[in-house]
């Protein structure tokens, strides 16, 4: 069932163990950028990061960016991580103002892992730190008072089953969330 996750582009040939957390979440946070900008519409891509990172459009793509790097990050460091989805706690399909809600920067992620256990655990609160310090570099209000950007709840197939806790957001009807990535069997 298990098979090998090279650490893509994160970490280039090097192993993660080579990468410091805080190379990883530089490492991170410009790949996000450059996903964000090679997706944003032709028009607005030499404008200034500041206003870019205001954009709801532009923001969601690096948000995105930001998922699939920290989402590379956990699969590279613990093999009994099976899945990554993203969320959004604030989503309202039923929504018809039409309203951009404001911009939330906190990476809400929920990952299926075989087990919980305390070593993934210390690495995404180490993960969280860096990416927090990393993103606090950028032209954004939005980073400079972080503590925190990850939102990481692990949950096990067994939550999945039963429904329960964040697992239960996996058979949402309104706002489920969506797969970044999941383990091949």
């Amino acid at each position: 069932m298990t098979t090998t996750v090279s650490p893509t582009k994160i970490a280039g040939a090097r192993s993660p163990e080579a990468v410091s957390v805080q190379q990883l979440a530089d490492s991170i946070r410009d790949e996000a950028l450059t996903l964000a900008q090679d997706k944003y519409a032709v028009f607005q891509r030499g404008s200034d990061l500041a206003s870019l990172l205001r954009h709801p459009d532009f923001f969601d793509k690096f948000k995105y960016g930001l998922a699939v790097g920290v989402t590379d990050a956990l699969a590279a460091n613990d093999q009994h991580v099976l899945a990554v989805y993203v969320y959004d706690p604030s989503a309202n399909p039923d929504s018809e103002s039409g309203d951009d809600l404001p911009l939330e920067a906190t990476l809400h992620l929920l990952a299926l892992v075989q087990t919980p256990s305390a070593a993934l655990s210390a690495f995404v609160v180490s993960l969280d730190q860096a990416l927090t310090a990393s993103l606090k570099a950028l032209p954004s209000a939005l980073f400079a008072q972080r503590e925190s950007v990850l939102d990481v709840n692990l949950i096990t197939e067994k939550d999945v089953r039963l429904g329960v806790g964040y697992a239960a957001l996996l058979s949402s009807l309104f706002a489920p969330p969506i797969k970044v990535w999941a383990r091949e069997a």
